[in-house]
């Protein structure tokens, strides 16, 4: 019997970022279009931190995120959400709360102690990156979901995978030269013999002093099929998402 569903496919893609690291004056605003330099770059591929590897740079504490997404073909025709918690790091750049909303707590001396239950695990790789959440309920783990994530040469995120009872997510991501954020992403859900099949590509608008994305557009196509079927056509959506970053004071 299946006791738990997995965050739904498209609430997943809407709040989906990736990330980064380095360190310049702070600023809690993110109006100023910028790039980061290539040292700033090759410094976070060589030191990995968790805000480098969740697609940022800078000393970033946390990143909060608005949605508006066009149902239709009039600009009036959107839905809205506003200015959520996305992402949050400690001073020493360590993950506290993933855009997978899942929460990691540490002790003294920086070791995972709790995470959204008590039975939630992580694990970490030989670099320091986070490779897996846990987060089963019970002894049998049939409540809960594993969430596995890997990363590429640049320590960019470049797959993650959602796995629970019946259902699972994967999402790959590609980049263009040295960027720290993707340029697409490929998605693909199964729950159930229920599967969607989707394809994002993103255009970036606006950044801050930083380097870091404030705005970009999105354009998704998703294929919806059950147990082999197609059901229906497409549904292609455009999706404007806005961040407001913040950095620690240093």
């Amino acid at each position: 019997m299946k006791t738990i569903r997995i965050i739904p496919l498209m609430t997943l893609l809407a709040i989906f970022a990736c990330s980064a690291n380095s360190s310049q004056k702070p600023t809690g605003e993110t109006t100023t279009e910028g790039t980061a330099s290539s040292a700033e770059v090759a410094d976070n591929i060589n030191t990995p931190t968790d805000v480098r590897c969740f697609g940022l740079l800078g000393d970033v504490k946390e990143v909060r995120l608005s949605i508006r997404e066009y149902t239709g073909d009039s600009e009036d025709d959107f839905w809205e959400s506003k200015d959520s918690l996305q992402l949050a790091f400690d001073e020493s750049g360590r993950i506290v709360r993933d855009n997978y909303e899942n929460i990691y707590q540490y002790d003294a001396q920086g070791n995972f102690v709790k995470g959204l239950t008590e039975k939630s695990k992580m694990k970490r790789d030989e670099k320091g990156r986070v490779v897996e959440y846990m987060n089963w309920m019970d002894e049998e783990d049939d409540q809960g979901f594993t969430i596995t994530f890997e990363y590429d040469a640049q320590n960019r995120m470049s797959k993650v995978n959602i796995g629970g009872w019946e259902s699972t997510i994967d999402q790959i991501f590609t980049y263009t030269d040295d960027h720290v954020y993707p340029d697409r992403e490929n998605c693909e859900s199964e729950d159930e013999g229920d599967h969607y099949s989707t394809v994002i590509t993103y255009t970036y608008k606006k950044f801050d002093d930083k380097g870091n994305w404030t705005e970009r557009e999105a354009h998704s196509v998703a294929k919806h099929t059950i147990d082999d079927e197609p059901e229906g056509e497409p549904t292609v959506l455009r999706r404007i998402e806005q961040r407001k970053i913040v950095y620690y004071q240093r």
